[in-house]
């Protein structure tokens, strides 16, 4: 039963139960009326009243005795229906409570099944995105170490990105929550230019070297080329930790600045 129907049920037994109480207060006045009236009777018999005027008065008692014995009756049949009424408006009561909490559990448990499809929405969105991200091409990839992201790795970044190249750069690329190996193994496969930023830092790094070694991979593949940058490092210092690095002629941030390293990179892939 819906809680409408319990509720106009409910409704009902209580204007019905107003209504036994009612007259259950108009009988009980009314007996308290007819013994009233009894005592005022009784007081108004002395010893000069007359035989006839006794029997008649005595014949009232009786009337009124009897009109009592009939408002108890009532009185009685009405607690009794009271009593019925009461017990089933409380049965109600239950069910309507019942049925109100079960529709409160359904409304919950709804909510929490559109908070699960929105958690799984959200999800596929997600392995969407990564999907378009591994799969996105970019111009260059650029290695370096963390401490040369801020002099010479992410103005570079910028300056590519701003004549119009793809770049893959932690900064711009990683987003919270992503594989930093899926994300860089991506990136490695996804790019026509591995930029290496060579300093004295950068060789005594393991995500460098992993990077390096995934390029050079790469590089023997025919799929991608490896540009060396140069920042405040000598030709002997690369030689002895990297001889193909050495090999490879690269631009030099003593020669040239930030800028025009980026334009030159980038007329490789105009």
């Amino acid at each position: 039963m819906s809680v409408n129907s319990i509720q106009n049920e409910i409704k009902n037994m209580s204007s019905e139960i107003i209504k036994l109480n009612k007259n259950l207060a108009e009988e009980q006045k009314n007996e308290v009326k007819k013994l009233n009236e009894i005592s005022r009777i009784n007081k108004s018999i002395t010893k000069n009243t007359s035989i006839s005027i006794l029997n008649s008065k005595t014949r009232q008692i009786e009337r009124l005795n009897n009109d009592i014995i009939k408002s108890k009756t009532k009185q009685s049949e009405i607690n009794k229906k009271l009593v019925e009424k009461q017990k089933k408006y409380t049965l109600k009561q239950i069910e309507l409570n019942k049925e109100q909490a079960r529709i409160q559990q359904q409304i919950i448990q709804s909510q929490k099944n559109m908070e699960q499809q929105q958690i799984i929405n959200m999800q596929q969105f997600k392995n969407v995105q990564s999907e378009s991200e591994i799969n996105k091409e970019y111009d260059f990839f650029i290695s370096h170490a963390s401490e040369d992201k801020k002099e010479v790795a992410e103005p570079l970044a910028k300056e590519l990105e701003k004549l119009g190249a793809n770049v893959w750069y932690d900064s711009f690329t990683l987003k919270v929550g992503d594989s930093l190996r899926i994300s860089i193994d991506s990136g490695l496969a996804n790019s026509k230019y591995g930029i290496v930023i060579l300093t004295s830092t950068y060789f005594k790094k393991f995500w460098t070297e992993r990077e390096l070694n995934g390029l050079f991979s790469r590089v023997s593949d025919g799929n991608c080329k490896v540009l060396p940058v140069w920042h405040n490092i000598s030709k002997e210092e690369v030689t002895k930790n990297s001889p193909i690095l050495s090999d490879i002629l690269g631009l030099k941030t003593a020669d040239y600045t930030i800028e025009e390293i980026a334009k030159q990179l980038y007329e490789l892939v105009k």
